[in-house]
């Protein structure tokens, strides 16, 4: 026992072209409207215009999306390249700090390293009483006068 015996049952297949739905199949029962009943169900109409697809208040224009989508990256690239150059401000604040700091500790350390080359330099090979001793003060009060001369030459 068939159910539809009296109805064409055959899919029909849609492309779109330009804008509008056009069916491929020939014989649909009637040309001008492709309307089709079933038992029991409501008709809907298949003709689907440019106006019917374009007029839709609910749809951006073309190109709204990508703009939008741009506007967002560019903002995103924007605000990227602001906390990097922030950083880089503060990075280089940092290394001016540090440089000065570093410089100061040299300039200390050299002081010390002049006070004890000083001493030495001052110290009477007479007073020593250890030949060893006698021996490696003499030994570093050369190696420093050497130093002082390369320096002011």
């Amino acid at each position: 026992m068939q159910k539809f015996t009296d109805y064409d049952t055959a899919i029909s297949v849609f492309q779109r072209e330009s804008g509008h739905f056009v069916s491929s199949q020939e014989d649909s029962p009637t040309p001008e409207s492709p309307t089709m009943a079933s038992p029991g169900l409501s008709s809907f109409s298949l003709n689907i215009t440019s106006d019917d697809v374009e007029g839709s208040s609910s749809q951006q224009p073309i190109g709204v999306k990508k703009a939008k989508f741009k506007r967002r990256v560019e903002s995103q690239n924007s605000a990227f390249c602001d906390t990097l150059k922030e950083g880089q401000q503060q990075f280089m604040k940092v290394f001016k700090q540090n440089t000065g700091e570093r410089q100061r500790t040299n300039d200390i350390l050299e002081r010390k390293v002049e006070c004890r080359e000083t001493k030495i330099v001052m110290m009477d090979l007479n007073t020593i009483t250890d030949p060893m001793k006698h021996e490696f003060v003499r030994q570093q009060q050369l190696k420093i006068m050497a130093k002082q001369a390369r320096q002011q030459s």
